[in-house]
């Protein structure tokens, strides 16, 4: 069954088949945003604000580009998930879909915002990319023919790099594919790879996590064109998920967000901060606002 693929790390990779039962299994979780501070050379991160706070899996935070807002994944009582819009300024959040299949990890497009991209999960279990406008309406299907879609990211109008679960029975492993959205070929570019999947901002270049170990991974970086990745740097403890701010990364392991600039040679992690204090227990999935003002985060609260 797909719905094993929910449970990867501690927060949902996209369950299919039973949705609402996944997500009744992985722990409540809420997206908390915190503004970035930049003095001179020195980064750090304010006070986090819990944003989605209610029992219950919010995740996948995708800013708008106005910076004001972002949108994000929200599981529903009875099951399934559905795309919510929270405004920074006044905490407000709007549904933005409601339909009967399920969907994940919205992506804005368009500047300003035409729309936004998102994995549904379809009556039959396919698992593929859609389009919707900003009020959620007119859903178009992307690519017909790329199926079991986990995470993906925009590295131009015409390409994209996609996480495509892997195959227990067969012991097919996760991939990460390039794909011509226009004529829908796929080329494999690694395999065994993490949910970390981020394109680095002003480039058509992306970065990935593969698996090293048991609960160890790596960053790479996929550069335009290129058939196979790179080693960039080592990810801390048993940490995946990341976020680009400027050309600098942001990395979550625990309870704390660390940076380096891996695109430099000799480059390592130092820890912006550590949110133990302010009741969380584990980061993960991570957004940086367009305008560099802000960082949204998922984690489990106390």
């Amino acid at each position: 069954m797909r719905i094993r693929h929910m449970l990867l790390g501690l927060v949902a990779v996209l369950g299919c088949g039973g949705v609402g039962t996944a997500a009744a299994q992985v722990p409540d979780s809420d997206i908390w945003v915190s503004e970035v501070l930049i003095r001179g050379q020195t980064l750090d991160l304010g006070k986090p604000v819990n944003m989605t706070h209610r029992a219950g899996y919010d995740n996948q935070p995708g800013f708008l580009p106005d910076s004001q807002s972002f949108l994000y994944t929200a599981a529903e009582p009875a099951g399934g998930t559905d795309i919510y819009r929270c405004s920074l300024a006044t905490r407000a959040i709007v549904r933005v879909t409601q339909t009967p299949e399920s969907e994940y990890s919205p992506t804005p497009f368009g500047s300003p915002a035409a729309g936004f991209y998102a994995v549904r999960v379809e009556a039959d279990s396919t698992q593929r990319l859609w389009r919707f406008d900003m009020h959620g309406k007119n859903p178009a299907l992307v690519m017909s023919d790329v199926d079991s879609v986990g995470y993906f990211a925009l590295i131009d109008d015409t390409h994209l790099a996609a996480f495509v679960l892997g195959n227990e029975k067969k012991k097919e492993p996760h991939t990460l594919r390039v794909v011509d959205v226009t004529t829908q070929a796929q080329t494999i570019v690694a395999r065994n790879i993490g949910r970390s999947l981020q394109r680095i901002p002003g480039t058509s270049d992306i970065t990935y996590t593969v698996e090293q170990g048991e609960d160890h991974y790596g960053f790479f970086i996929l550069r335009q064109g290129a058939h196979a990745g790179a080693p960039l740097i080592n990810a801390v403890g048993d940490g995946q998920d990341a976020a680009w701010l400027g050309d600098t990364m942001l990395h979550s392991s625990g309870t704390t967000i660390y940076s380096a600039q891996p695109l430099s040679a000799g480059a390592t992690w130092r820890p912006v901060r550590d949110f133990a204090a302010d009741g969380i227990t584990g980061i993960t999935r991570m957004a940086v606002a367009p305008d560099h003002s802000y960082i949204a985060f998922v984690a489990v609260s106390k």
